[in-house]
C-alpha cells in the first residue's frame, strides 16, 4: 500500500488515539488532589508576606470552572495588593490571607454544575473573579473562574503568553469598546510598551485607527514592530506639546500623566484612564467624553470573545518581558514595581507546559 493511501487510515486512527486520550484525563478528574502548592499573602507589607505553602484545592461552584494552572500573569494590581495601596486595601470583612493573581492559563480540570461550552482537559486562558472570603488566586497550581471569564487558548500562543491575554488585553480591549475606537480616528495611549498599553496599539491597529504611543526611547523598535504609527519618547520633553487634537485617549500611566493628557483630546473626544479613580470632574471640565470606571473582572463576553479572535488571527501577541517560577512570585513582583516591563512577567507554575502550544 502506498504512503498516500495510508493517510487517512493514520487520520483516523490519530483522532481515536485523541478521543480516547480526552477520554482518560476525564476518568482521572477524579484524582484531582486535595491539596495544591501556592502563593500565599499574609497580610501586608513588602515582599516577605508572600509565602509559598500547601493550601486546599477548591471544587468548582454553579457556573465555575477549576483550571490546572499552567502559567500566570503578574500585574500591577498584584503587588498594589500586597502594600495595600489605595483601593486596593485589602477587605476587613475578608480571609487575614490570600492568594495573589487574576491571570491564568492552563487545562479545565472540572467543570461546575451548569457550565456549557467547555470541556474537561481543554487549553484555556481566564480572569479570576476576586473573592475575599475565598483562598483563590492564580498563583497556585488550581484556580477557580466564572465560566463566562474563560475562553479557549488561541492555537498558536503558549500558555505563558496565553496567560498575559487576560487582565492586560481584556482591559485593553475593553478600553477599545468604551472609547467605541473605529477606522481612522487618532488614538494617543499613554505607556504604549506595558501590558495594557501594548495590548491597546495592537488593538486599535486592528480596527484602523493612527495610533500615537508615549514611551522611553528604548522601546521604539518594540512598538515600531507592533504597528504603532508615532512613537513619543517622554523622557525628551512633555508629550502634551507634541500630539493635539486627538479623538480619543487610552490613558495607562495614571498620575499627572492622566493631568497631561487631557491636553491632547479634542473637545468631544473620548477619553479612557485604567490607572487614574475619580477623573469624572477633570472629564466634565475639558469637555471630553469618560466611561464609567473600571471593572476588570466583569467585562462583559463580547470583550473576552474579541480578545479570542485577535490573538487567534495573529493581530494581538503578547511578548514575555521575564519569567519567574511560582517559588519566585516575590522577586516577580518586585520587578513589576519597577514600572519599566515591556510586554508582560509571566510566572510559570508548571515548567512541562508553560511554554507549550
Amino acid at each position: 500500500m502506498s504512503l498516500v493511501s495510508n493517510r487517512p487510515v493514520n487520520r483516523r486512527i490519530g483522532m481515536l488515539a485523541a478521543a480516547l486520550a480526552a477520554t482518560l484525563y476525564s476518568t482521572s478528574s477524579l484524582a484531582t488532589p486535595s491539596e495544591q502548592q501556592a502563593i500565599v499573602q499574609h497580610g501586608v507589607g513588602g515582599p516577605e508576606v508572600l509565602k509559598l505553602e500547601h493550601v486546599p484545592v477548591l471544587d468548582p461552584g454553579k457556573g465555575e470552572v477549576l483550571i490546572r494552572v499552567y502559567a500566570a500573569a503578574i500585574n500591577p494590581v498584584d503587588w498594589k495588593r500586597r502594600i495595600g495601596e489605595g483601593d486596593y486595601a485589602p477587605d476587613p470583612n475578608g480571609l487575614p490571607v490570600m492568594i495573589p493573581g487574576g491571570d491564568v492559563a492552563g487545562i479545565v480540570e472540572k467543570l461546575g454544575a451548569g457550565v456549557t461550552g467547555l470541556r474537561v482537559g481543554e487549553p484555556v486562558f481566564a480572569v479570576l473573579a476576586r473573592d475575599p472570603k475565598r483562598l483563590n488566586g492564580g498563583y497556585a497550581q488550581y484556580a477557580v473562574a466564572p465560566a463566562e471569564n474563560v475562553m479557549t487558548k488561541p492555537k498558536n500562543v503558549t500558555y505563558a503568553e496565553a496567560a498575559g491575554l487576560g487582565t492586560a488585553a481584556v482591559t485593553a480591549v475593553r478600553a477599545l469598546f468604551d472609547t467605541n475606537v473605529t477606522k481612522g480616528q487618532r488614538v494617543l495611549i499613554t505607556g504604549a510598551s506595558g501590558g495594557v498599553g501594548s495590548s491597546a496599539v495592537q488593538a486599535a491597529k486592528a480596527r484602523g485607527a493612527y495610533v500615537i504611543g508615549t514611551a522611553s526611547g528604548r522601546r521604539e523598535d518594540y512598538l515600531r514592530s507592533l504597528g504603532i504609527d508615532e512613537m513619543i519618547d517622554y523622557t525628551q520633553g512633555n508629550f502634551e506639546d507634541k500630539v493635539h487634537d486627538v479623538d480619543v485617549v487610552i490613558d495607562t500611566v495614571g498620575a499627572d500623566t492622566t493631568d497631561r493628557a487631557f491636553k491632547t483630546i479634542k473637545k468631544g473626544g473620548n477619553f479612557v484612564s485604567v490607572a487614574s479613580r475619580n477623573i469624572a470632574a477633570k472629564c466634565a471640565a475639558a469637555g471630553v467624553n469618560c466611561p464609567a470606571r473600571f471593572n476588570a473582572f466583569q467585562v462583559g463576553r463580547p470583550v473576552f470573545e474579541e480578545v479570542g479572535r485577535l490573538a487567534d488571527s495573529g493581530q494581538l501577541s503578547v511578548y514575555i518581558d521575564k519569567s519567574f517560577p511560582l517559588a519566585e512570585a516575590a522577586q516577580a513582583q518586585l520587578y513589576s514595581e519597577q514600572g519599566r516591563t515591556q510586554g508582560k512577567i509571566s510566572l510559570v507554575v508548571d515548567p512541562a507546559h508553560a511554554n507549550e502550544k
